[in-house]
């Protein structure tokens, strides 16, 4: 990464994690005592425009004094660059969406306001979200943003599929053994499929397979010991393992290469192109949806692990920040807003119109008792996967500040296997070597 391009990223950086403060004070007492207005800026497209809107509008309806001026800002990219650009002109939206791999990022940037800081104002029951979703949004004991969109990756399959193939359709492949298995078998069948099964080409899955093997990602626990990341780990023998296994079964005409982007992969499980997919826990009402217009039932199961990994899924998604600088009143709104898009209804309306999970414990219990994963249990897996996951620093998530730049070091290193360019172990070395180029001049500029 060139030094200029860092400079740009942390153009805004200003402090040190450790000397944050918010000047508010911790017996400060605040109150809106006005008409407010406050901006929101989300990353949410297609029918979750609506969604958020909703939910918006209602906590207008609950606070008549404060007004919140929706607006979506393109993807997860997109949003946090017109953010920066906004707050380096001075007009930063109050509340804004990023995804969880800009947390350090963010955190370094000096542009927001710890949820902690303004939590001094209203108490937050932290023991009531799911420690994964929490602990991944915590450094160093402080809660920085709240949570929202909080997702795990699936595996989704096409149940009339299975029964053809003469596999049952209850039970999904667990292992990558039983992959290439079930695979194999997809393959032999009748069923005109151009592979048993895709996902796209996205460094997301290569990380979650990490947390499942309860392997490092970066080094200094996974740049959650207080310390930047200085060296990738992603290049040893999990990642070798991981990879191998991938882009053997590409090689092999069981995996269909769909590329990057979020749409194809769905389509082609959607067409009945593939009999399987990995996508997101936030795409079971599309997919479902999809094989519900040709008459076919939808299975959910765990990701699959390799034999023997004793680890688990992590959170992926995003949450909601504040920005600093601006009026106690409206900083109050804000704080409120975010506090009640994470509340119970909220993100049981979310949930409902996604398949993004929600993020408190008490959400779940009030769709337990209403009897919705009866008659939704696709829903239900992302939960039980979520909750078997040990907690340790690799199925915390590695924190790392060139996250999105680490990503496409990944990407490019896995074409570069399926076209034979390089060997596994030659790609991701390579992609390491850059990865580790990148922390050491982002460190520098953060210290």
């Amino acid at each position: 990464m060139k030094r200029s391009v860092l400079i740009v990223i942390l153009s805004c950086v200003l402090i040190l994690l450790p000397m944050y403060t918010f000047a508010g004070g911790a017996q400060e007492k605040v109150k809106i005592t006005g008409p407010v207005t406050i901006q929101f800026w989300h990353a949410m497209g297609g029918a979750r425009i609506q969604l958020i809107q909703g939910i918006v509008d209602s906590f207008m309806k609950e606070n008549p004094n404060i007004k919140v001026k929706v607006q979506y800002t393109g993807s997860y990219n997109d949003t946090l660059n017109k953010t920066k650009a906004a707050a380096k002109a001075g007009n930063p939206p109050h509340v804004f969406q990023l995804y969880d791999v800009g947390t350090l990022g963010m955190v370094y940037s000096g542009i927001i306001v710890p949820i902690d800081d303004l939590s001094k104002w209203e108490s937050i029951n932290w023991d009531d979200f799911f420690s994964p979703v929490r602990n991944y949004y915590t450094i160093s004991g402080k809660h920085y943003s709240m949570p929202f969109n909080s997702s795990t990756p699936l595996l989704y399959y096409n149940k009339n599929f299975f029964t053809k193939a003469g596999l049952n359709p209850e039970k999904p492949p667990k292992t990558f053994k039983d992959v290439i298995e079930y695979s194999k078998k997809l393959k032999a069948s009748d069923l005109g499929l151009k592979a048993p099964i895709t996902w796209n080409l996205h460094s997301w899955y290569f990380e979650q397979f990490h947390c499942i093997m309860d392997a490092p990602f970066v080094n200094n626990d996974n740049g959650r010991s207080g310390k930047l990341p200085t060296k990738a780990l992603f290049n040893q023998e999990p990642g070798q393992k991981i990879l191998e296994w991938w882009t053997g079964m590409e090689k092999d005409g069981l995996f269909l290469d769909v590329g990057p982007g979020w749409a194809n992969h769905r389509a082609a499980f959607g067409s009945g192109e593939v009999a399987m997919v990995m996508s997101s826990t936030s795409d079971v009402n599309q997919l479902t949806k999809l094989l519900g217009e040709k008459n076919w039932k939808m299975g959910t199961g765990y990701v699959p692990r390799p034999e023997g990994a004793k680890g688990g899924v992590t959170i992926g998604g995003g949450s909601l920040w504040i920005t600093k600088d601006h009026p106690k009143q409206e900083l109050l709104a804000a704080f409120k807003l975010v506090k009640y898009i994470s509340g119970d209804e909220s993100q049981i309306k979310w949930h409902k119109g996604t398949g993004y999970f929600p993020v408190r414990k008490t959400a779940m219990e009030k769709l337990q008792k209403e009897g919705w994963f009866e008659e939704n249990p696709n829903f239900l897996t992302a939960f039980k996967q979520l909750q078997e996951t040990p907690y340790t620093v690799n199925t915390a998530g590695a924190l790392i500040g060139t996250f999105p730049e680490v990503r496409s070091y990944i990407q490019t290193a896995i074409q570069k296997v399926y076209s034979g360019e390089m060997t596994v172990k030659q790609a991701l070395d390579e992609a390491a070597a850059k990865a580790d180029e990148s922390f050491k001049e982002w460190n520098e500029l953060v210290k």
